[in-house]
């Protein structure tokens, strides 16, 4: 993909995530306003437990999946690559939803309305088996980006219509499964229609879960334990202190997920471009990601800093006011944030280094976890928020280490080697290879 077509692909799929944030900035008032801080502290947690789950039942599958669909060209190659890992992600949603009702009935936020912890369950069993992976890996990036708004719309329209007062927090719950059962659905028929029914296996699970056990490892810091903090804090604070973290963490979680198009477009890409020995390709794509995410991080941390106490206030209502200063400490995760995006998902993943992120995603969450139980109980929101930071920071501190002593900093920012642009076009057996080794 050369760079006017990476510049037309990003620019679809940035449209599609403004759509996103136009639904966003519809119900996040409507929540905050009609639902209030305490029940709309309880769909935030509910919502956290969802995330977690989901995270849960991808088990890592995703990148692997995207990483191995990107190398590959023929549709049974590509249907092999769809059985297998359905057939892992609907093995793990079966042991994952029992976790999911045990935390809903631990949760003395949740087991008040049970409910709504059964709906984000099975929401987040639903989001674990979806194959938006598969899309982007086959380089299908407008896709995905068109259900997604498709199930925007449905969402909306339930929501407004069936939620009316703070007694209808489990309607937000309910109106996100249905209409995340009629995309998934959408989804699972162009992929059927495409390249096949898949053919569900259990042999090759064991192998795919240690492909991607590392990549899991990594997650559990980076992702999982941030998705699951407004859970944690439903054990450790107030509803009324989970309420304005979750309000905070929702507007950084729209920040942050606004990086994520851009690992759509440039994860198959750079994985591409090394499997098929272009590693000037590769090293230039690399460096633009990384001027992307870096300038957006450092963009993201002033407009946070000066803006929380204006606009949160403005769109959730004065009650929400503490909010402001709970987002202003997450501002600082922002540029760690992109730097971590830019080092694992750009320079480690498609390098298959997937054991350093693995001991990294480790660290970070150990510092996040620790940070969190000391913080959070005497300081709530505010101190949940700092845990985010240190988390981030521990993680950026360890994947600088590790790609500076493995050398791959200075080979994509140095110059390149002589001859190495001999060497850009794919010995025959290269796609062989690829194939053989996704398999």
């Amino acid at each position: 993909m050369d760079k006017k077509e990476n510049t037309r692909v990003l620019v679809f799929v940035y449209v599609g995530y403004i759509m996103r944030y136009l639904y966003l900035l519809v119900v996040i008032p409507f929540y905050g306003r009609v639902l209030g801080v305490t029940e709309y502290g309880r769909v935030l947690a509910a919502m956290s437990l969802m995330n977690v789950i989901w995270m849960l039942v991808s088990f890592g599958f995703t990148f692997v999946g995207m990483r191995d669909a990107s190398r590959v060209h023929e549709k049974h190659e590509h249907n092999h690559i769809f059985s297998l890992h359905l057939s892992a992600r609907m093995s793990m949603g079966c042991g994952v939803g029992l976790i999911g009702l045990i935390a809903t009935f631990c949760s003395p936020v949740l087991s008040q309305h049970p409910l709504i912890g059964i709906f984000a369950t099975l929401l987040g069993v639903l989001n674990g088996c979806n194959v938006s992976w598969l899309f982007q890996g086959r380089q299908h990036f407008r896709t995905p980006i068109i259900i997604e708004v498709i199930g925007f719309v449905m969402s909306l329209v339930l929501v407004l219509l069936l939620v009316h007062g703070p007694s209808d927090s489990t309607m937000v719950l309910a109106s996100l499964l249905a209409a995340g059962v009629c995309s998934t659905a959408i989804a699972y028929r162009l992929t059927v229609k495409d390249i096949g029914w898949p053919r569900l296996q259990l042999r090759g699970v064991p192998g795919l879960m240690r492909d991607s056990t590392m990549l899991f490892l990594y997650s559990t810091g980076s992702v999982v334990l941030t998705s699951a903090s407004t859970y944690l804090l439903t054990l450790l604070s107030t509803p009324t202190q989970v309420g304005y973290y979750g309000a905070a963490e929702r507007f950084a979680s729209i920040g942050l997920s606004l990086m994520g198009p851009a690992s759509q477009v440039f994860i198959p890409t750079i994985s591409r471009q090394i499997s098929q020995n272009d590693h000037h390709g590769a090293r230039v794509t690399t460096r633009r990601g990384a001027a992307l995410l870096l300038g957006y991080g450092f963009l993201a941390l002033g407009g946070a800093l000066v803006l929380s106490p204006y606009v949160l206030p403005l769109i959730l209502g004065k009650a929400f006011a503490p909010s402001a200063h709970v987002l202003q400490r997450f501002a600082w995760m922002f540029p760690f944030s992109a730097f971590n995006q830019f080092v694992g998902f750009y320079v480690l993943l498609p390098r298959k280094k997937d054991r350093l992120m693995a001991i990294a995603g480790l660290m970070s969450a150990a510092a996040n976890l620790t940070s969190a139980l000391l913080l959070a109980p005497h300081y709530g929101a505010l101190g949940m928020a700092l845990a985010r930071v240190i988390g981030e920071g521990t993680l950026s501190t360890t994947l600088l280490v590790f790609a500076w002593r493995t050398g791959l900093l200075g080979a994509i920012f140095g110059r390149a080697v002589p001859g190495e642009e001999a060497k850009r076009q794919p010995p025959a057996s290269a796609t062989r290879d690829a194939v053989a080794s996704a398999r």
